[in-house]
């Protein structure tokens, strides 16, 4: 879930840095795209008993020097990737099952996703 909201993060600090109006709309679908992600997964961990939380983490959350447009979207397809590596462990799981359809959404998105943000940086 941090990691979720860590993209949406990183892609507002793209958005305020981005000047070219086609990257613009790229990284603005992208965002929207893992905010509609955030309550995905905030309802399947509620789903599971948990409470979903936003606990930023170091590795992609906080700005701790100034990134280039690059710097950020390459940190957002980290994050994504990611997130994906952490749905494929655990989708197989039997707790997960009545929750395998939104999480697999979830991950086809980051997939598309991260497929648009690397034509955003070849652009």
């Amino acid at each position: 879930m941090a990691s979720e909201w860590a993209c949406v993060r990183t892609l507002r600090r793209a958005e305020s840095i981005c000047d070219d109006p086609g990257q613009l709309e790229v990284i603005k679908r992208v965002r929207k795209d893992c905010s509609v992600n955030c309550v995905s997964l905030a309802n399947i961990i509620r789903g599971l008993g948990g409470r979903p939380t936003d606990i930023p983490s170091a590795r992609f959350s906080l700005k701790l020097v100034e990134e280039s447009l690059a710097d950020c979207l390459d940190l957002a397809q980290s994050a994504q990737q990611h997130i994906i590596a952490e749905i494929d462990t655990m989708i197989d799981g039997p707790e997960i099952k009545p929750w395998r359809d939104p999480l697999s959404l979830v991950r086809e998105l980051h997939i598309v996703d991260t497929r648009w943000l690397k034509s955003a940086i070849v652009s």
